[in-house]
């Protein structure tokens, strides 16, 4: 039976490219990132034993969702209340995050960048972000599994149907044709054994 690793995924940001070009700023978050958790199957068991420790420790019932705890708000308003609770959370949950036997990955696209780049060659055709961002962060994934004789299973967080199915057409097209970018331009992008 194969070894698995699995790769739990993700997004964060607009996936859509841009009606008008942007122009950049310092100052904004302009970006789409697409990535998670790569995690062995046999260390899931304990993975999940960590969390729910740490989520006991807090009275937390609820998921830890990245952009709460980042700004503080909805159900983690809680830690704008006192700033010595807040630091012991941060830190144990560093502590829980860096205990465990697992790698973060993820494709972060400059919107800006994207758009200069690609605007006056493709116009309205450019890709939605999450299609470069998916085909990136799941070939780095599969070359990981590779490298660590492991199968790879990819499972995105679900989202809207219309999305959830985009995510499937991406995955099918890209275990079936490869990478979907040209290839003389993105050649170099390529690890050594694939050239």
């Amino acid at each position: 039976m194969p070894r698995v690793l699995n790769f739990y995924m993700d997004d964060s940001g607009t996936r859509s490219p841009n009606r008008k070009p942007l122009t950049y700023s310092r100052n904004a978050r302009e970006f789409f990132a697409l990535g998670g958790i790569l995690i062995n199957e046999e260390d899931e068991a304990a993975a999940r034993k960590i969390y729910a420790e740490f989520c006991s420790r807090w009275s937390i019932k609820y998921p830890l969702q990245s952009v709460e705890i980042r700004h503080r708000r909805d159900r983690f308003s809680w830690l704008n209340r006192d700033r010595l609770e807040r630091e012991r959370f941060m830190s144990d949950l560093s502590r829980v995050l860096l205990s465990l036997n697992a790698l973060g990955l993820a494709c972060v696209i400059d919107r800006p960048g994207y758009d200069a780049r690609y605007r006056q060659q493709y116009g309205r055709q450019q890709w939605h972000l999450c299609r470069t961002a998916f085909s990136i962060a799941v070939e780095r994934a599969a070359n990981y599994a590779r490298s660590a004789d492991r199968k790879l299973r990819v499972m995105p967080e679900c989202s809207n149907k219309a999305d959830d199915e985009k995510l499937l057409r991406y995955y099918n097209d890209l275990r079936n044709s490869g990478p979907p970018f040209a290839a003389a331009s993105s050649a170099h992008y390529f690890p050594p054994h694939c050239r």
